[in-house]
This record gives structure tokens, sequence and C-alpha cells, in this order.
């Protein structure tokens, strides 16, 4: 009997165990989907200036990637996961100075107008840059 006590709570936590080894493969694909086109540069950045961000990509719960006017990208990996963040989609933040910082926060935005959702602070800004187009076939046989 002591056996099968033993057996239910090993067979929860290995299933728990094994979910959440999905969910981080899932996060993994997503993230490398969001950067297919892009490389990194070994640049870190604390800033972002505001009026360079063409638009945002909420990859999951702790990556937003910023894709800016000149064809780079930043990918802020939040110090820990924000709640409804990916499944809501939407998030705000207020600035100071133009710039959005890694000591600054967004707010999670409800699709219920009216409601705010969690508010979770922002990690380094890593930049990405647009990789080279690859030749396609036509431009290959041209060059040969």
């Amino acid at each position: 009997m002591k056996n099968s006590a033993l057996f239910i709570p090993i067979t929860v936590l290995l299933a728990l165990m094994a979910s959440s080894a999905t969910a981080q493969d899932t996060q993994n694909e997503k993230l490398a989907k969001a950067l297919a086109n892009y490389q990194k540069t070994g640049e870190v950045e604390n800033c972002v200036s505001v009026r360079d961000i063409r638009s945002t990509d909420v990859i999951d719960d702790q990556h937003i990637l910023f894709k800016l006017r000149n064809g780079r990208a930043m990918l802020n990996e939040l110090p820990s996961r924000c709640p409804r963040l990916a499944s809501e989609n939407r998030f705000s933040y207020n600035v100071t100075v133009g710039r959005l910082c890694n000591v600054d926060t967004v707010t999670v935005l409800f699709a219920t107008p009216g409601f705010a959702g969690p508010t979770c602070g922002l990690g380094k800004f890593e930049v990405y840059e647009k990789k080279p187009a690859e030749p396609t076939a036509e431009m290959s046989s041209q060059l040969q």
C-alpha cells in the first residue's frame, strides 16, 4: 500500500516536469521563429529611443521584440515571467525622457477596456540586425 501511495505523487511530478519541458520547447520555438530574420550583434543596450520603435512583438510572457525603424531589432528578456503578457499580446509603458530603459516597466493591457493587468520590469535590450538576403536560385544562376 505504501508503494502505491508514492506512485501517485511521483506520477504527478513527472507529468508536471513533462509539461514544463514542452512549454519551454514551445517558448524556444516561438523565440527562434521571431528572430529567424535577425542575427545577434553582441551589443546590449540599457535603453531604446521610443521614436526609433516601429513595432513590437510579444513573443511570450518573458520576451518582447522591439523592431526599429533602421531595420534592427532589440530583444528584451524580462527578468521574470509577466503573467498574461503573451495571451493578451498588448502592453503599455510610460517614459519621461523619450527612452524606454531596463529600469522601466510595462503593464499588460486586458482586452476589457479600463482594466490593466500586471506591471512587469524590463531587462536589458539585446541588439539584432537583419540577416543579409540569401541569393535566390535565379540570382545564383545569374552569378555563374
